[in-house]
């Protein structure tokens, strides 16, 4: 018996505080160590900052702020994910968003991994879903609300 082809997602899950985003891994272009954070003046709480990336200036976000809990700080294992720029942008404008640790990659298809029960994800507009992955939760990252929150 022939068994249907299972499309694989490659993703990562990055780990924020209290829960974990998972992303598509091609949308990411490289994960940074964590240097210094240049404050930028008058910015929205969930801008922690500025760090010098690849010659250009690179905005951190925390995506706990966005979702409405305390932001989130640089600690010891604290890494920066650097996303490509959002559809529609220019090409240079990467982003960054703070992980407490250092991400991980998974493999998802329909044989690990079923839908996320909404009550179990926080209500936010910067959620778009969730998947239960090896009985974790994880968010999916909602990146239309992201777009309108960084470029107004």
């Amino acid at each position: 018996m022939n068994r249907p082809a299972t499309e694989r997602i490659h993703t990562v899950e990055i780990p924020i505080t209290g829960m974990s985003l998972l992303v598509p891994s091609a949308s990411i272009a490289e994960v940074a160590n964590v240097p210094v954070l240049t404050p930028v003046p008058f910015s929205a709480n969930w801008l922690l900052g500025a760090l010098p990336w690849r010659q250009q200036a690179l905005p951190v976000v925390s995506y706990e702020a966005l979702i409405g809990q305390p932001p989130s700080t640089v600690g010891t294992g604290s890494k920066v994910v650097v996303f490509y720029p959002l559809g529609g942008r220019k090409e240079w404008e990467f982003f960054g968003l703070l992980s407490a640790f250092e991400p991980r990659p998974h493999a998802v298809d329909t044989n690990n991994s079923n839908a996320a029960d909404p009550d179990d994800l926080p209500a936010s507009p910067f959620i778009a879903g969730g998947i239960k992955l090896a009985d974790r939760i994880m968010a999916i990252p909602n990146m239309d609300a992201l777009k309108q929150a960084f470029y107004p």
